[in-house]
């Protein structure tokens, strides 16, 4: 592990992002033999990136170490600060953890159980051991309420070892083109599981692609009911869901908290504003509420300095 970490640093420090355009889409590998065969796809016509109205604008004042924000059309960077930084991320990690649980296909209906083993990590625990709840309300419990039990017994339920789910995970970063992520768990308890800020934003628009998790991450709360009758009920961690950017013209996407000690307090959000559509991302915030604000910042200051 340490060997592949040192790997990854080595690679942020001498590629860095240097693919502007169409940041957040996987890039196309071609295979030498294909090559050779098939005729030349046309030239596709890039997405015009949003227009810079206030030039005097040089960026927003943050307290995030690292932080980016990108037009999801286009992939243009309208802001960037640390974004060659691999740092632990904490539960950001769920959104690949949904990711790999859905290219599985699970039954949705299956009983999964919260066991004692699940409880063994940090965090609030909405549900109690031998809690049974189907797979997509336990799904939606593991991202509304951001609970690591539910991570756990989500990837215990899928017939296949931890380890296994876990390269799962990493075998769908490399797929997406985060080439400087490494998932070590599924629910990003574990400092091991570190992203770069330009990676987390790629990580989240192919999430909020799949609308189990979009839809997910737009609920102000979820009511869990067990097996037994009982409800469990799980508040939304993401607490920009009842503020400014969810009204009116404008729109929250989907966004993913995270927190451990290592990683500080972390946050990737997707916002739409008439036809401003970005991602907004910040990791390594000293508080939960430096975060918010930071996200805040940078998506007024971007729908106030550019056009689309």
């Amino acid at each position: 592990m340490a060997t592949f970490l040192l790997h990854l640093l080595l690679l942020s420090v001498f590629s860095g992002v240097t693919g502007r355009t169409d940041l957040l889409r996987p890039p196309r590998i071609t295979l030498a033999a294909e090559a050779s065969v098939a005729a030349p796809e046309p030239t596709k016509e890039e997405p015009s990136g949003p227009r810079k109205i206030d030039e005097a604008s040089l960026g927003v004042k943050l307290t995030a170490p690292s932080a980016a924000l990108i037009d999801t059309r286009s992939g243009e960077v309208l802001f960037s600060q640390g974004d060659d930084r691999i740092v632990p991320i904490a539960s950001i990690t769920k959104l690949m953890t949904a990711m790999a649980l859905l290219d599985m296909k699970p039954d949705w209906s299956k009983a999964v159980t919260i066991e004692s083993g699940d409880n063994a990590l940090a965090g609030i625990q909405y549900l109690r051991v031998g809690d049974r709840l189907a797979t997509d309300d336990m799904f939606d419990v593991m991202l509304v309420g951001s609970a690591n039990n539910a991570a756990m017994a989500l990837s215990r339920s899928l017939g296949v070892t931890r380890e296994a789910f876990v390269a799962r995970m990493n075998s769908k970063a490399r797929e997406l083109g985060l080439f400087h992520t490494i998932f070590t768990d599924p629910t990003g308890y574990g400092p091991e599981n570190v992203s770069t800020s330009m990676d987390v934003a790629r990580l989240a628009f192919a999430a909020l692609e799949r609308p189990e998790i979009r839809e997910a991450l737009t609920r102000k709360e979820f009511v869990a009911r067990t097996e037994a009758g009982v409800e469990r009920r799980v508040p939304a961690t993401n607490e920009l869901l009842g503020s400014f950017l969810n009204e009116g013209e404008s729109a929250v996407v989907g966004g993913k908290t995270g927190y451990t000690e290592e990683a500080g307090y972390t946050l990737v959000l997707r916002a739409k504003k008439g036809e401003a559509d970005v991602i907004a991302v910040t990791l390594g915030s000293a508080t939960s509420e430096d975060r918010f604000q930071d996200a805040k910042s940078l998506l007024f200051w971007g729908f106030k300095t550019f056009s689309w």
